[in-house]
């Protein structure tokens, strides 16, 4: 049997010890056999380290890990479920007390028990033992001596319910987690991750947020955090982290291991929602590309100690690890993207010298995503008589991702065309500007630029200082620009009002909701093109 886990350090005998143990059957009304839970109690005082094993109801031992359970993935077995499967391990600290993590695995794995060993020069100092039952996870505390005596059907009685019943069970429940030293700017961020991750189609349970200078470059949190996160995470019945920043790898893994639930960061949450809402060839080869982009430095971890060392002749073919195998084919998927998107770019180039040769000037709307660009456009084609054709807006955060190009004739005289770009957001990752850059050329060719702010949003300034912020990164920033002032209808007061069309280049306030009149936006455009 496979022995998994940090096994650095132990010797071979050793293990053949532990394997030793792992052939001892339990008694089906027994929680643990003795001998192997005495066992598992003297290697684990020997090593300073957890030792897991998971055991089928049959009372055979299918699976067996060193360090955190948590972190440990169940194998599959024939005819068999994680509720017909208890895991038993230890704590070398002395303590039989379930932690937060623990009652998290026994949910997430949902597992018929959770069951910790105290352990303390080698012998058991106690057992506690857990279980769900309708009313939720419970436990019961067990002395030494009880082990040999304790009657599994007890618990199996109480936590016998059907949990395929249990409503929304496939729903993901997410609990967001911010770093910020500044807490109203933080809280602001979260506000924002919670509507990226609603558009996600995920719940979200709860939040919190800890200042920047506490974080940590392994668990992206203080260790304290960590702890007062998988507690909340048990009792909010969470099943999924999302961080507000791009975490790294190491710290991915660390925070799974620790909170026994999946993990995601800002860019994997964005790239999920880009991957819902693209629809042409071109935005959904952009979309793969920054996915695998992402995932290829995230491919690392348990088998990194068998990848061979070096490289070169000898090293490729069928001795490659699967790890090493995943990172080829990666690479060869992100090299047929980068060529596939190179021919749409020509094609797109094609159709760009046409729009040329028209002599129609280019406008593009910009802005914070979920500001109003599509229901500009969307407004801007009806009051032309061009209803058939208009897009709806959403009231989701990037709802646009395929640029749109529309032919609207003004009343001044002549036309323009007008496109619709994706929205911009807060710590917009690099990488996600790279991959969709193509999309955004349509705003580097443009020859003036309609900024939609949403000026109700108590942070309109800030989000107007995120779009100037891309448009640099762009080479963009120094085209004309407009500036509509939407949802005037929400802005609190006139002042507010005032305040911001100080501040803002070129200020049209205006309700598109109200089917407020576009006239003087295409005074102003017409104005900057002549």
């Amino acid at each position: 049997m496979d022995i998994v886990g940090d096994l650095s350090g132990i010797r071979t005998s050793q293990l053949r010890q532990l394997e030793e143990l792992a052939e001892i059957k339990t008694e089906r009304t027994e929680l643990v056999n003795l001998e192997l839970a005495e066992g598992l109690a003297r290697l684990s005082e020997a090593w300073n380290r957890e030792i897991a094993v998971f055991i089928q109801r049959s009372g055979s031992v299918v699976g067996v890990a060193v360090g955190r359970h948590a972190s440990v993935t169940l194998p599959k077995l024939k005819n068999r479920s994680s509720r017909q499967i208890r895991c038993i391990h230890t704590h070398p600290n002395g303590s039989p007390r379930l932690s937060s993590v623990d009652f998290s695995a026994l949910e997430t794995l949902e597992l018929e028990v959770m069951a910790a060993l105290g352990v303390r020069q080698g012998r058991i100092t106690g057992i506690e033992v857990g279980f769900l039952t309708e009313a939720g996870m419970e436990s019961t505390l067990l002395r030494a001596e009880e082990l040999a005596v304790f009657d599994l059907r007890n618990i199996r009685q109480l936590s016998s319910f059907d949990r395929q019943k249990a409503p929304n069970s496939e729903q993901e429940r997410a609990f967001l987690l911010g770093l910020e030293n500044d807490a109203e700017l933080g809280q602001e961020l979260l506000s924002e991750l919670a509507e990226l991750s609603r558009s996600a189609g995920v719940e979200v349970v709860g939040q919190a947020l800890q200042p920047k200078r506490y974080g940590s470059s392994q668990s992206y949190i203080g260790s304290g955090k960590v702890e007062e996160v998988s507690q909340i995470l048990q009792n909010t019945k969470a099943n999924l982290l999302i961080c507000d920043d791009e975490l790294t790898p190491g710290q991915v893994r660390s925070l799974e291991a620790k909170t026994g639930i999946k993990v995601l960061d800002r860019t994997t949450l964005i790239l999920d929602i880009f991957a819902q809402r693209a629809h042409s060839r071109e935005g959904k080869l952009q979309v793969e590309l920054a996915q695998l982009q992402h995932i290829l430095p995230h491919l690392t971890g348990q088998d990194r100690g068998l990848s061979r060392l070096g490289g070169g002749v000898g090293t490729r073919g069928p001795g490659e690890t699967k790890l090493e195998t995943d990172k080829r084919r990666i690479r060869q998927r992100i090299a047929l993207l980068l060529q596939e998107l190179a021919e749409v770019k020509q094609d797109r180039e094609v159709r760009r010298q046409q729009r040329l040769k028209s002599g129609l000037p280019l406008v593009a709307l910009v802005g914070y995503t979920n500001a109003g660009k599509t229901t500009f456009l969307q407004t801007a084609m009806v009051q032309a008589g061009l209803s058939e054709n208009a897009p709806e807006g959403e009231n989701k955060l990037f709802a646009t991702l395929d640029p749109i190009v529309r032919k609207i004739p003004l009343r001044e005289g002549g036309a323009i065309l007008l496109s619709d770009t994706v929205g911009f957001i807060q710590k917009l990752p690099h990488q996600l500007l790279k991959a969709f850059l193509a999309t955004l050329e349509e705003v580097q060719q443009a020859d003036v630029l309609v900024q939609i702010l949403d000026a109700s949003h108590p942070r309109a300034l800030q989000q107007a200082e995120t779009v100037r912020q891309v448009l640099e990164e762009l080479e963009s920033a120094d085209k004309p620009m407009i500036t509509v002032l939407n949802k005037v209808d929400k802005v609190v007061s006139r002042a507010e009002l005032n305040r911001l069309a100080g501040e803002l280049p070129h200020p049209i306030a205006l309700s598109l909701k109200r089917k407020d009149s576009l006239i003087p936006v295409w005074r102003a455009v017409h104005g900057a093109l002549v």
